[in-house]
């Protein structure tokens, strides 16, 4: 019996999986199922929102959410496709990326950490904005009347991310959702060329190698030779084969050199990996960076002062001066001056220097949100900076006049609702804790802290009031 739930469980990887690593994989459903209607796609879009923010390990880091959805963006753009994509970073090792309903992709730190260029990383968000277009997964799952829009999404959530109780997930999928491998296995091997083939030309549109989605793959393929990776899991049942690969080079050949203007070489994704390595001292560090980092000062002395400053992190201000000496901002300035276009270094100078000199810290970020005024990274730290230094107010005005510009509002949303607590104004917190569950999908709870903002405010803020009805009236 066990032998036969690990068979089925396998299965169910083979079949759901849109991995970027994954050769031919399985279809599952009907091979002439429509794609899924407007509304109904949008609904499963919220339920499996709502489930990966509950239930699984986003990263929350402004910095590496803003890198990642900067490429995300630019590459969905060149699709023409009518959509709202959100990408999203699991802090998960595994070199893995999934896509998932209506428009919803996820990128795995692991995969982060194993691309070797931008343009690798690159290749893979296409491939899994291929999916997405080409609407791969409405085609493949073939949902039942008697499951739910929410069961489907957490059925679809355990088996692209993995799930903690995968037995469970197991019988809820047999439960619901009919198998026919058989058939199934060649339209999911269509699926899969057909996202190489359309994301390589996104991935050339946004201006990137075309080449490096071929070059990605065939490295991982033969990472495990030089044990310069984990083994990803997925390669052990799905292998790149020579024919894909073969396929992929081909393919981009077919497009003209790219005109590169000269620029300092590029270290954006070292910086990110860095601080990825920092934030999570389980992060394995590839041997890509490791190699980078022993000949670019400039990428020690972020991490240098990147690690200083998330220690002093843990300060209270009666502390703070114990962490000046570990700063060393003259190799910080050096590093700006060699790469002035880097935003990562800019902000974590002006992070350093609001420790001891707000005012002139707030200047540099009111300057920087000039030079950057879609990186939401920025104000979350000058808004962190003044909630450091007790003055809520301060970041509460920087956030509430500055979010509804923004794409990503949840942890906006969610960084003020935690200001206004702490401020004991609870209808306040309510409201915006409201706004940040209906962000990311979670209508019914959603609506609970309306009703708490509701009860608390009463007759006594007429305004507040306003925005509830407001929001309640507009609710999905």
């Amino acid at each position: 019996m066990i032998k036969l739930i690990l068979l089925l469980l396998n299965l169910s990887l083979i079949i759901f999986s849109p991995s970027l690593v994954a050769n031919p994989l399985p279809d599952l459903g009907s091979p002439d199922l429509s794609a899924y209607d407007a509304q109904t796609e949008a609904k499963l879009g919220r339920a499996f929102s709502t489930e990966l923010h509950k239930h699984h390990p986003l990263v929350s880091d402004p910095e590496i959410l803003n890198y990642v959805r900067n490429i995300g963006h630019k590459i969905s753009s060149q699709t023409g496709a009518k959509r709202h994509f959100r990408f999203y970073v699991l802090d998960n090792k595994q070199i893995n990326a999934f896509a998932g309903p209506n428009g919803i992709i996820g990128i795995h730190t692991g995969l982060i950490m194993a691309a070797k260029t931008e343009d690798e990383l690159a290749s893979v968000i296409a491939h899994e904005i291929a999916h997405v277009t080409q609407n791969h997964l409405s085609r493949r799952f073939h949902h039942q009347k008697d499951l739910s829009i929410n069961s489907i999404a957490s059925v679809i959530a355990a088996i692209l991310i993995g799930s903690q109780d995968p037995d469970a997930g197991m019988a809820m999928l047999m439960g619901g959702v009919s198998l026919n491998t058989q058939q199934q296995l060649k339209h999911s091997r269509a699926h899969e060329y057909e996202a190489d083939f359309i994301g390589i030309q996104y991935l050339y549109n946004a201006g990137y190698n075309p080449f490096a989605m071929g070059d990605f793959f065939g490295r991982l393929l033969k990472s495990n030779q030089f044990h310069e990776f984990k083994r990803p899991e997925i390669l052990s049942t799905h292998p790149v084969t020579k024919s894909r690969l073969a396929k992929a080079d081909n393919r981009a050949k077919l497009f003209l050199p790219l005109k590169t203007p000269e620029k300092n070489p590029q270290i954006s994704l070292d910086l990110i990996k860095k601080r990825i390595h920092a934030l999570n001292q389980t992060a394995k560090q590839d041997s890509f960076t490791k190699n980078l980092s022993k000949t670019n000062p400039h990428i020690l002395c972020y991490k240098k002062n990147l690690t200083a400053f998330i220690k002093n992190a843990n300060f209270n201000n009666n502390n703070i001066n114990k962490t000046k000496a570990n700063f060393d901002l003259l190799c910080l300035e050096e590093a700006i001056n060699t790469y002035p276009k880097e935003r990562l270094l800019k902000l974590l100078k002006a992070q350093i220097q609001g420790i001891h000199h707000t005012n002139k810290a707030h200047q540099k970020f009111n300057y920087l949100h000039e030079l950057f005024p879609r990186d939401p990274s920025i104000i979350v730290r000058h808004a962190k900076m003044w909630q450091k230094h007790q003055q809520e107010s301060k970041a509460i005005q920087i956030l509430t006049s500055l979010t509804s510009g923004f794409h990503y509002r949840y942890r906006l949303y969610k960084l003020t609702a935690e200001l206004y607590s702490k401020q004991n104004k609870l209808d306040y917190a309510y409201y915006y804790a409201a706004l940040a569950n209906l962000h990311i999908g979670n209508i019914k709870h959603a609506e609970h802290l309306l009703e708490k903002s509701t009860l608390l405010t009463k007759n006594k803020n007429p305004n507040l009031i306003s925005k509830i009805k407001r929001l309640t009236n507009n609710l999905p």
